[in-house]
């Protein structure tokens, strides 16, 4: 039970947690330069490790988050691994309510030792491209007026007259989702927003070589080598049983034509090809 003493405890530690931090790292600059460099090259590429990168330092896994690919279940079995107890899944991807650390909050150096260490479980989970823009689509557009207010349709509405004119904007307007796909589509190399954002790109960090590879098809098949990993209990492995933060939607093939279909492919054919999903959408 996560009740208001833990939320205020979690709070408190977070807190903490974030003020020896700024102490370490800033050790950490001025005696190890090489870790500074390390980090300071994902940002320099256009990455956010802190914000795609969860690390368990005493159990040596450094999970590299994929978002509409079973990250809220993730995040709840890691929280549930390090501190007995995971928040209520609308608080998971905060980290002041997780607990889980990112490279900042560990330290720069620790970070680099980690990322590089044979003994670290690297992993990530993918899933088929045609269902996680579907999942996208239906978890941040469906059914909501395109208005500013929201960050997710803010970024629609910016980039909307570059991409197609024509595409609905204002009150009384939602976004259908093959106008979410040329939307996408446009934008899946840009790393405008994770949630739709090629899977190859976000785990490919420079100096991170990922050495496990999940998939949300066979998610508790391929989860278990992540517990296997760190010798994880039963409690734990309860924990990713309950999938949290599902996208209400019918099957995704129900949402594709042909043509559709092969817009994604050309967009997103690099997920396709490394991770070994099939070009057909045939159920």
């Amino acid at each position: 039970m996560f009740d208001t003493t833990a939320l205020l405890f979690h709070r408190t530690r977070y807190t903490l947690m974030c003020a020896r931090a700024n102490v370490v790292n800033w050790r950490d600059r001025l005696f190890d330069p090489q870790a500074a460099a390390f980090f300071e090259t994902m940002a320099e590429c256009g990455y956010n490790p802190n914000a795609h990168i969860d690390i368990l330092p005493r159990h040596g896994l450094l999970y590299i988050s994929v978002p509409k690919c079973a990250s809220t279940t993730i995040k709840g079995a890691l929280s549930v691994l390090d501190h007995g107890v995971a928040p209520p899944p609308d608080r998971l991807h905060a980290r002041r309510y997780s607990g889980l650390y990112s490279p900042l909050r560990v330290g720069l150096s620790t970070f680099r030792q980690l990322a590089l260490s044979p003994s670290t479980l690297r992993f990530s989970f993918v899933r088929n491209p045609y269902a996680r823009l579907v999942s996208a689509w239906a978890d941040k557009f469906q059914d909501k007026p395109l208005v500013p207010g929201n960050s997710f349709i803010d970024a629609y509405l910016e980039l909307r007259p570059t991409i197609d004119p024509t595409l609905p904007h204002g009150h009384g307007h939602t976004l259908s989702f093959p106008q979410f796909v040329t939307f996408a589509v446009a934008t899946a190399d840009c790393r405008l927003d994770a949630h739709w954002q090629m899977q190859d790109d976000l785990v490919s960090m420079p100096g991170i070589n990922v050495n496990f590879v999940g998939k949300v098809e066979t998610f508790l098949e391929d989860f278990t080598r992540v517990l296997d990993h760190v010798g994880a209990n039963e409690r734990v492995r309860a924990a990713i049983r309950a999938r949290h933060n599902a996208s209400r939607h019918e099957p995704w093939h129900h949402y594709y034509t042909d043509a559709l279909a092969q817009q994604v492919y050309r967009a997103y054919q690099r997920d396709f090809d490394r991770f070994g999903y099939p070009r057909s959408i045939a159920a």
